[in-house]
This record gives structure tokens, C-alpha cells and sequence, in this order.
């Protein structure tokens, strides 16, 4: 298990924000959007507030709708720290868990950071991204390959922090050897049939350098983070 974040090439800031813990077997991954305080803050808020709920052992995690209920008490300490900042509706988070418990992995996630598997050299999206582009997608007003063009694609249909816009999805990971989470600051530049590639690189470590790499040598218009878990 192991993640890296960096703050990209134009932004002055990061707000993206991860957190692995073998112990517990999780990742928890956000990308922070609200400017340069507020979108670090909620992404911060976010992950502590689900890394604590995910290692309390009175906090049941044992089926999807368990990590959809830690995701929904993740969003109220997002909430709350708006309401202490006076920043309710400026400032909000995507959010994506990996948990894994008694043998079985399970994810959570809201907004348009992802989670894929790796399996047998082919790379999965198991996450459905929140956005007005996957909206557009779906309804068949444009095909997947023109998503990239489409217009105001990066807004979030779905977003922890932001009153009226919370609706967590959830469900259990697929057979697996590796799992990656990304922020879109990954995705957005990177190819899937690139990502896939680098995927096949044995070493963890180097695997996550070489993602960050190529986001990196894309641009790094944004944020960038990444994490992989082996089974």
C-alpha cells in the first residue's frame, strides 16, 4: 500500500489530500475544490473525519452501505467546519474509500475521484464519476469519447460539503491484484490504456512515481494524487 500527492505544475497550492493505513486495511482519498483555504480545509476535514470512523472499532464497515454511512458523516464534519468558517457552499471535497474487512473490499465515493482495479493486466473503473460530463454521457447527449469537449465537464453533480449536493454511491470491489485511487488531476490527463500500462510495474513505489510522471509530463494542470493497494 502506498500514495503520493503533489500539487501539479500551475496550481500554487494542493488540495487534494490522502491517507493509507495497512493496519486497518483503508484509503481515503479527496480533491479539494473552494479556493485556496476552503478547498484544503474540506478535503482535510474529510479524510480525518472518515480515517477516524474507519478505524473505530464500534463503527461497523462490513457491507457498502457501511462505508456510505462513514462517507455521510465525513460530509456533516465538512459541513460543520463551513458553518464555523462561515463558508457553507463555498467550500466542498470529492471523497473515495477503499476498505477492506473479513477477506472482502468494499468502496465508497462521492464527486469524481476514482478507483480502479488491476487484474490480470487490465485496468477496470469501478467508480461512476459525479459530474455533468458522465450526466451527459449517460443520457446519450454525448458519446464517451467527446466527454473531453464537452461544455463545463468538470462540474460535480455530487459533492461532500455542499448543501443539497451529497449522495454517496457505494459497492463492493471486484477480484483484484491492484487497486488504484486517483484523484482527476490523474485521469483527466493520463489515458486509461497509459495507466494501465504503468500499472504493470512491479515495484509500488516506482509504480506510483511513474503515474505522478506522466501526469506531470501531460502538464500538471492540476493537483495529482494517487494510491495503490497489492492484494
Amino acid at each position: 500500500m502506498t500514495s503520493r500527492s503533489h500539487q501539479g505544475l500551475v496550481r500554487i497550492n494542493n488540495e487534494d489530500c490522502v491517507h493509507c493505513e495497512p493496519e486497518h486495511e483503508f484509503v481515503v482519498l479527496a480533491d479539494g475544490m473552494g479556493g485556496l483555504l476552503a478547498g484544503e480545509v474540506a478535503s482535510t476535514v474529510a479524510v480525518e473525519s472518515a480515517s477516524r470512523a474507519l478505524r473505530d472499532p464500534a463503527q461497523p464497515r462490513q457491507s457498502a452501505d457501511d462505508l456510505k454511512a462513514i462517507l455521510n458523516l465525513a460530509n456533516e464534519a465538512v459541513l460543520e467546519r463551513a458553518r464555523s468558517m462561515r463558508y457553507v457552499g463555498k467550500m466542498g471535497t470529492t471523497l473515495v474509500v477503499w476498505a477492506m474487512q473479513g477477506g472482502q473490499a468494499y468502496f465508497s465515493h462521492v464527486g469524481d475521484s476514482r478507483l480502479y482495479i488491476y487484474r490480470n493486466g487490465k485496468l477496470s473503473q469501478v467508480t461512476h464519476d459525479h459530474t455533468l460530463a458522465q450526466r451527459m454521457i449517460d443520457s446519450g447527449e454525448i458519446a464517451p469519447e467527446n466527454a473531453h469537449n464537452a461544455p463545463n465537464r468538470h462540474v460535480l453533480t455530487h459533492a461532500m460539503g455542499l448543501p443539497g449536493a451529497f449522495k454517496a454511491d457505494a459497492g463492493v470491489v471486484p477480484e483484484f491484484d491492484r487497486v488504484l485511487l486517483c484523484s482527476d488531476g490523474l485521469s483527466d490527463l493520463v489515458a486509461a490504456a497509459d495507466i494501465e500500462a504503468i500499472m504493470a510495474t512491479p515495484d509500488l513505489e516506482e509504480c506510483t512515481n511513474y503515474l505522478l510522471k506522466a501526469a506531470l509530463d501531460k502538464g500538471g494542470r492540476d493537483n495529482v494524487t494517487v494510491a495503490i493497494v497489492e492484494r
